[in-house]
Parts: C-alpha cells; sequence; structure tokens
C-alpha cells in the first residue's frame, strides 16, 4: 500500500487574525444549531443547502403542527362547518399524523383531562376532550417526523406550553414557556405565532435555541416560511467549541442562502455585570459593524472590523472577505514579532495565498531594526502519491553583515504505484542550504536541523519488488539507491577553542544496493545485503574511491521450554577501490569476516502489588556469546564508521561500530539482567531496573576508543532504573561506572514531579569524564492567582446539559480571572562555573485571554550567546498574537503543558516552524 495515501490533507486555515472568527461574530453559526442533517439524503435536500433553509423548515413544521392541532381541536368542539376560536390550557395531548379519517378519543379522568387522537389528512379539524375537561397538565404533543420531513427524518418533533390558542386556517399562538425540541435541538421562547395568510413564524419573548453545547438568545425571531425573509432582534450567542460568544444589534434573513448582520461582537470572556445590571466590557472583544454572507458562494464580507483589548484597539481592517465553512481562503494571517540581541526588534505579516486545494503559499514581508527588510516564503503542496513543501528566507541587504543572507530548505516525498504491479517505488528528497558561516549564529530561531552547524541534503529511491506481500509468505527484495552531500559551518569566532569548536565534514556518498530478508515465519530467518559506494570529500587531503560491501547472516531462534536460544552466522566482506594510494602502496584492498553469536534468554513473572496498584513484576536475565577473528585493518578507510555509544543496547551488538569500514574482533561474553513492573490495567511500565556488562575472553585488538588493544578483561558496569510507581513522581538515571576503579564515567540522573495539571518540577544531572558536568532545572508552577483544576477545566466545556439558560442570556459563565505561573529552564555547568542555557518567563492566564512573555539566552560560543524576548498574547476562542514561545517551553520543560488547547477559530498553516532531520 502506498504509505502517502494514509498521509493527511493539508491543514485547514483561515485568511487572517479576524476573519474566521467573523462568520461566529456576525451569527453566522447561528443556522448550526437549527440544522439536524438525515441520516439519509432526502431528495431535494443535500448537505450543500444553506442551514438558514433547514432552520426555516423547523419552523415550518412547528407552524405545521400547531396548525394542525388547532384546526382539528376547532372541530371536537363544534359539529358545524364554521370555524371557532379555541382555547386549551393544562392540557395533554398527543397526536400522531396518518391518512386515516377523524375519530374522537373517549373521556379522560375527571382529574386529569387527556386524549390521544388521530389527525385527519387535509384540513380537517382536530377533535379534543380536553376542551371540555377540568384537568390542569401543562398542554404538549409529539409529531413522528414523516418520511418527507426535511429536518430530520429520523427523529420525532416534541412540542410543550402552557396555552395553545388558534383559529383554523388562519393563525395559531402558543403561549407559556413554549418548548420546541427535536433531536438535540431545542427552542425556548414565552410565546410562538404562526399565521397562515404570508406563512410567518415569530417567536418572542426570552427565544432560546440550543443545538450541541451552542446557544443562542434573543427577545424576537420572525421569518417568512415561504420567501425565508425575517430578522433576528439583539442575539446573544455562545459556541462550545471555541468557548466564546457575542451578541449583534439584529440579523436579517435575505433569503434562502443570505443574511445579513449588523453589530457585531465576539468574545471569550463573561464579564461581571455592573451595578445597574447592565453588561460590562469584555477584556477583549472582536467587533464589526456589519457582515454580508452568501452561503451558495461560500463567502462573507465585514465591515470595520476591530479587536479591542482592554479597551484599546490593537488590531483592525476596514473590509475583509472570509469563507463561511473550513475551506481555506487567501489572506492575512496574525502578525509575529521578535525580539533578539542579534537582530533587534523584528516585524512580520504573513499573507496566505490558496493556489487550490492542495497547494499553497505564506509569504511574509519582516523588517528588522537591526538588519532591514527581508521576505520569508513556504510553499506546500499535496498529490496524489506526492507531498512537499520549500521553504526560503532572505534579507537582500543585511545591514549589519553588508552583505545579503539567506536559507533554503525543500522536502518532496513520493511514491510510484500502480495498482496491477506487486511492486512499490518511493522517493525521499532533501536540500538544505544557508548562505554564511554565521547564519547558524545571527538566526538562532530560522535554523533547518536541529544540529545548527551540519546540514544535510539528499536524494533517495526504493523500490520494493513485492509490497503487497511484506511477511505474509515471500522474501521481502528491495533496490535502493541515493546521494548524499552536507553543508558545515565554520565557527568564526576568533576566542573560541579550536580543538573543541572544530566540525569534520562528513564524506559526500553516492550509493546504489540492494537488500533481501526470508520470511519472518520461517524457521530458518536470513538476510542479505550488497552495497556499492562512491565517497569523495571538499578535503583534497582526505582518500575518496568506491565500496563494496556484501553482508549476509542467517539464524534460528530454539525454544527450550521458558529458554529461548538463537544461533546466529554472519558474513561481512568489503571491497575498495580508491583514488588514492593507502600507506602501502596500494589503490585497492579488501577484508571478509564471519561473526559467530549465540543469544539466550527468559523472561519470568510474578504478581505484585505496590502503592495500590496491581501490577506484574517480571525477570529477564540473558546472555551472549560473539566470536570475531581478528583482521588488520589499519590501512583501510573510515568512510562512515564510528564507534558506538555505550548503552544498554549498543553493549549487545556484535560490531563496537557503526557502518562497514570497521569490525571489530571479539571473543567475549555480554551478561545482563533487567526487572519490570507493568500495570496489570493499562500494560504500562511503572518500573525498570537492569545491569548489564561485558566480560572479554581474549584481548580486543581493535579498540574504537584508544590506539592499543583492550586488555581489561571486564568492561563498564551498565546501571540503569525509572520508575513511576510513586504517584505524581517520575525518577530515572542512567549510570556507567569504570570496570576497574568502580568510579562513575558517565551519568544522567532525573527526577519529576508533576502533582497536578500545569504543575512540575524536574531537576536533570549529566556528567561524563572529562567533558559535562552539568545540571538541569526545569518547571512550570502556578505562582498566585485562581487556582484551575482539572475539573473546572473540564467543565468549561459546554454541553446541552451544562448549560444554565437564565436571564443574563447565553453569555454568562466563568468570569475572567487571573492566575501566574512561573516557568523556565536554568542548565548550570558546574566543570565552566557559569550558566550555559537559561529560559525565564511567566504566563498570566486570565479565563479568556493569555499572556506570555518569555526570556531565552543561548550559548553559541565561549564568549558569545544568543537573547530573545518572546511575548504573545493569546485571544481565547480566537487567535495568538505576537511571538510563540510554545515550541521553545515544550522542548525545554519536562511536563509543560498548555494552558488552552489550540480551539480558536483561526489558524494560521507554517506559523510555528517544526524543525525536522531525516
Amino acid at each position: 500500500m502506498n504509505r502517502l495515501h494514509r498521509l493527511p490533507a493539508l491543514p485547514r486555515c483561515t485568511p487572517m487574525a479576524l476573519a474566521a472568527a467573523l462568520c461566529a461574530a456576525s451569527f453566522a453559526c447561528l443556522p448550526t444549531a437549527w440544522s439536524a442533517e438525515p441520516t439519509e439524503p432526502l431528495a431535494g435536500n443535500t448537505p450543500e443547502r444553506s442551514t438558514v433553509a433547514a432552520r426555516a423548515r423547523a419552523l415550518s413544521a412547528v407552524a405545521a403542527a400547531q396548525a394542525a392541532s388547532a384546526a382539528s381541536a376547532a372541530a371536537a368542539a363544534s359539529a358545524s362547518a364554521t370555524s371557532k376560536a379555541i382555547k386549551a390550557t393544562k392540557a395533554d395531548t398527543t397526536v400522531k399524523p396518518t391518512q386515516a379519517p377523524a375519530t374522537t378519543a373517549s373521556p379522560a379522568p375527571a382529574t386529569k383531562a387527556a386524549a390521544q387522537v388521530s389527525a385527519p389528512a387535509g384540513d380537517a379539524p382536530l377533535t379534543r376532550d380536553s376542551d371540555r375537561g377540568t384537568g390542569a397538565s401543562r398542554l404538549s404533543f409529539s409529531l413522528p417526523s414523516t418520511p418527507s420531513a426535511p429536518h430530520d427524518g429520523k427523529q420525532p418533533l416534541f412540542f410543550e406550553a402552557d396555552h395553545l390558542e388558534g383559529e383554523s386556517g388562519s393563525r395559531t399562538r402558543a403561549t407559556g414557556a413554549v418548548r420546541l425540541r427535536q433531536g438535540e435541538l431545542t427552542v425556548r421562547a414565552d410565546e410562538m405565532t404562526h399565521t397562515q395568510a404570508d406563512n410567518a413564524a415569530s417567536a418572542m419573548g426570552h427565544v432560546v435555541i440550543t443545538r450541541n453545547g451552542n446557544v443562542f438568545s434573543g427577545p424576537e425571531l420572525n421569518l417568512k416560511l415561504d420567501t425565508l425573509t425575517g430578522e433576528f432582534i439583539r442575539p446573544q450567542y455562545w459556541f462550545a467549541r471555541t468557548q466564546a460568544g457575542g451578541q449583534a444589534e439584529l440579523i436579517e434573513f435575505l433569503g434562502e442562502n443570505r443574511l445579513r448582520a449588523f453589530r457585531t461582537s465576539y468574545s471569550s470572556c463573561t464579564p461581571e455585570n455592573t451595578a445597574d445590571g447592565s453588561p460590562g466590557e469584555p477584556d477583549w472583544s472582536l467587533k464589526t459593524s456589519r457582515v454580508d454572507m452568501d452561503f451558495d458562494a461560500n463567502e462573507g464580507r465585514a465591515e470595520n472590523a476591530v479587536i479591542w483589548f482592554q479597551g484599546v484597539p490593537i488590531l483592525a481592517a476596514p473590509v475583509l472577505t472570509f469563507p463561511l465553512n473550513d475551506q481555506r481562503k487567501s489572506g492575512w494571517l496574525p502578525p509575529s514579532i521578535d525580539y533578539d540581541n542579534k537582530s533587534g526588534l523584528e516585524f512580520g505579516v504573513p499573507y496566505y495565498w490558496n493556489i487550490a486545494p492542495q497547494r499553497d503559499l505564506t509569504l511574509t514581508p519582516t523588517v528588522s531594526t537591526r538588519r532591514g527588510p527581508g521576505l520569508g516564503a513556504e510553499f506546500r503542496y499535496m498529490g496524489a502519491h506526492d507531498l512537499g513543501s520549500l521553504e526560503v528566507y532572505g534579507i537582500p541587504d543585511d545591514s549589519v553583515a553588508g552583505k545579503s543572507r539567506g536559507l533554503v530548505d525543500f522536502k518532496h516525498l513520493g511514491s510510484l504505484e500502480s495498482s496491477d504491479s506487486f511492486a512499490l517505488t518511493s522517493y525521499d528528497i532533501r536540500w538544505r542550504r544557508v548562505s554564511d558561516d554565521d547564519y547558524w549564529r545571527d538566526f538562532p530561531r530560522n535554523l533547518p536541523s536541529i544540529t545548527p552547524r551540519l546540514y544535510d541534503s539528499h536524494a533517495n529511491v526504493e523500490r520494493q519488488l513485492n509490497a503487497q506481500n511484506w511477511g505474509l509468505g515471500n522474501t521481502q527484495t528491495t533496490l535502493y539507491g541515493g546521494v548524499q552531500t552536507w553543508q558545515v559551518l565554520r565557527d568564526l569566532d576568533t576566542t573560541a577553542d579550536a580543538t573543541s569548536s572544530a566540525i569534520e565534514a562528513p564524506y559526500r556518498r553516492s550509493q546504489l544496493g540492494l537488500r533481501s530478508r526470508s520470511d519472518v515465519d520461517s524457521a530458518l530467518s536470513w538476510t542479505t545485503q550488497a552495497q556499492i559506494d562512491r565517497f569523495t570529500h571538499q578535503d583534497a587531503s582526505k582518500i575518496t574511491g568506491n565500496r563494496v560491501n556484501l553482508t549476509g547472516q542467517v539464524e534460528r531462534a530454539i525454544d527450550l521450554g521458558g529458554v529461548t536460544l538463537t544461533p546466529r552466522l554472519a558474513l561481512n566482506s568489503t571491497q575498495y577501490d580508491l583514488d588514492q594510494a593507502l600507506a602501502n602502496g596500494s589503490r585497492t584492498a579488501s577484508r571478509t569476516l564471519p561473526t559467530f553469536s549465540l543469544n539466550a534468554g527468559m523472561t519470568l513473572e510474578r504478581p505484585a502489588t505496590l502503592f495500590g496498584r496491581d501490577l506484574t513484576q517480571t525477570l529477564e536475565p540473558r546472555i551472549q556469546y560473539v566470536r570475531t577473528p581478528y583482521s588488520d585493518q589499519s590501512l583501510l578507510p573510515l568512510f562512515d564508521s564510528a564507534p558506538r555509544d555505550f548503552n544498554q543496547y549498543a553493549i549487545y551488538s556484535e560490531n563496537a561500530y557503526t557502518g562497514v569500514d570497521r569490525v571489530s574482533d571479539a571473543n567475549q561474553i555480554t551478561m545482563g539482567v533487567s526487572s519490570r513492573l507493568l500495570d496489570n490495567k493499562t500494560g504500562a511500565e511503572a518500573m525498570r531496573f537492569g545491569v548489564v556488562q561485558k566480560l572479554l575472553l581474549s584481548d580486543q585488538r581493535i579498540n574504537p576508543s584508544g590506539t592499543g588493544p583492550i586488555t581489561q578483561r571486564l568492561s563498564d558496569l551498565l546501571l540503569l532504573g525509572s520508575t513511576s510507581v510513586i504517584p505524581s513522581w517520575n525518577l530515572d538515571s542512567v549510570v556507567q561506572l569504570n570496570g576497574q576503579t568502580h568510579e562513575a564515567e558517565r551519568a544522567t540522573m532525573g527526577v519529576r514531579y508533576s502533582p497536578g495539571p500545569f504543575r512540575t518540577v524536574s531537576t536533570t544531572y549529566r556528567y561524563t569524564r572529562g567533558a559535562t558536568n552539568q545540571i538541569d532545572l526545569g518547571w512550570q508552577w502556578p505562582l498566585f492567582g485562581r487556582k484551575t483544576t482539572v475539573s473546572q477545566l473540564k467543565a468549561q466545556a459546554s454541553s446541552p446539559d451544562q448549560i444554565a439558560l437564565n436571564q443574563q442570556g447565553a453569555t454568562s459563565g466563568q468570569q475572567c480571572g487571573g492566575t501566574w505561573y512561573g516557568v523556565g529552564r536554568l542548565n548550570y555547568s558546574l566543570r565552566d562555573g557559569r550558566m550555559a542555557n537559561t529560559l525565564l518567563g511567566v504566563e498570566y492566564d486570565a479565563g479568556c485571554w493569555i499572556a506570555r512573555v518569555v526570556g531565552e539566552r543561548v550559548t553559541t560560543g565561549s564568549t558569545q550567546a544568543s537573547t530573545r524576548i518572546m511575548f504573545q498574547l493569546e485571544l481565547v476562542g480566537l487567535s495568538r498574537i505576537g511571538s510563540n514561545p510554545l515550541s521553545t517551553l515544550k522542548d525545554n520543560i519536562p511536563g509543560y503543558s498548555l494552558l488552552r488547547e489550540q480551539s480558536s477559530v483561526l489558524s494560521a498553516p507554517g506559523a510555528t516552524r517544526t524543525t525536522t532531520d531525516d
């Protein structure tokens, strides 16, 4: 299967910092409260039809129900054909539409008048015994929907009122706590009226509409059902997804798919009322003077849109256009503001261009107080089998450096696949370049790699000859090839230590290869690989040339009743054809070495209980023997081999090197044992302890860390442990002890305390003999103010059962409180006696808006550092404005949590740069 088929589509986005919210602010989302799409589409009622029409049809169904009730009741009250006014007070009625003739129900008991009546076809009157009763029950009836009901053909319609009156064929009026319900849609009002002549419906007095947690309220709603024209006077609204709402002076319905709103507002703040009972001004709001919406054209237009914060306008636009659904639309995005000691104050305003459904472009003009103007661009595309992006940034004339600066970062993934073939071809292209050696130091926040001075560029292609039979009975064979180059940036700091700051450039490589393996279900499994490489280097003094490598191995897992024994035999053969002569004068060399290994392991389990948790404890011993003969490889070049790191996985490796240029001799036994605690309910690992060490049975003559042979029989001892079994605590440690002196060669020990949401403190100690001696401290903790608990945060998610409908309106709720949080990370070097990296900041959560101020200092040399200040204002339910410190906080503070998950109606593609390395 083509993996690209499962990749998500390009993220949807809104045109700018105001545009997407205007649909909500201008009550554009109101129709969704009325719409209830049928499970099966009805003729003439496709999902593309306007929700305004769905609302009108819902009101039409209510009016028809009222008219049918009134007409049938009139016939029961009089045998003459003359229409009479009817009045119903405190009675219960159930109405079912059928095609049968009218019938009269039996009299109900005197204590409660009730009747069940079949409604006739056409305009025949309804007969109700409740007109003659004296019961005090509330009038109510239900209408099971017929197949032709446009609102929802699967759900019945329930209608309740204290009083019902009207004239047959003329007017129907329901009063007293009127309630209409169909599925999740509920409409409440003091009074509902329908007139037959103009087919107009109106709801008056405390009109409240709820659906899916969204709430809409206002004093009066009028709608002509034939033309779908009318108005909603002074509506208020609240949207559950964004936890925000607002109000409008007037909503005009101009037909089936058009509406116009005047003087709209939108905010997630719910301020306290003033002393005289009038609403207070929210901390922030988005206001417009007029909004026009055309659902057929999927376009809205807003005039005089302004974002107000604390009574001050901070963003404005005279005219805006925006889409009325989730489709992307071109337009301006929220501005970004950054400050650092390298570039000064930098201001950027991105423009988003929706070129096509699968292509878009974001252009970001910038201006820096120190470096001058610049331009960034990000182009993204996606096809049926391809996706990729191109990001460029440039400053045509850097005022500080006196030259042009910039970067290019291109990524592309794709595949070629045909439905009638079992083969799959995939390819991967990445090209990264920056303009100069000082770019990593001057633009630390705009780097295309996690290694700031080393950039990989490559183009790889791979063809799986039987992709659809992976592990299902056939061997897997793959052809592959590629090229790879590097850009290495020099450290031009004259005060830096040349030895410690130097980076040796890797070899440039071109390769072609084939690998194959057996069926995973085979008793005897094997793998083979053949690869041809061409190595070149920018340094003319380096040896370059061609290399051919052939490897293969065969193994078999043997189950001995709880103990698994796995013998393995491997062969590694390498041939060199070099451009320069070796030390012995030859330009060719070869090496072929076999390796035999034997692995044995077992797993024992027993139940355990700790801190009230039901656990399973395991004991997992493992022993491995490896034998590889010695071969002198001192003359061979080192194209891509390097010593392996010493960790719990590498210690069991058969070769002490990565790559194929070196194969270490071995006559050794590796022994280890680990024990784990697994939670019986979740399967999560609650604790792990382990110890592992290697025993040399003879000297190891090829030494990855030195020149002479390794004569020490016992390797370093590796101790590791981690646990989360103690509530709110996480502990993790790895210690490497010298096999002779028992002193620590390397150690990493960390502890994290997280008692609740937005509360975490962690410290980590890192030590490497002769190189590193550092301690880290990271935290996120409330300082003072209102402490928001998890239950309170969950309660903010509206649902129909949680909404309190009162006279304060739908926008009433939690007040905009204030909580201060401290965030930071300190990295102190005990070896150098100075602070290496520093991150300090505060977050202020006011309930409906969040302010963040974060300062970051990153060491870029022995005497140089980059200092950056980030400020962000998050208007909850709308957008985030300013520089974005969130990725920096999440990357540097273990356990950091966002004060709000992203539920804003605004989103910007590529607003936050995500650095990835292949």
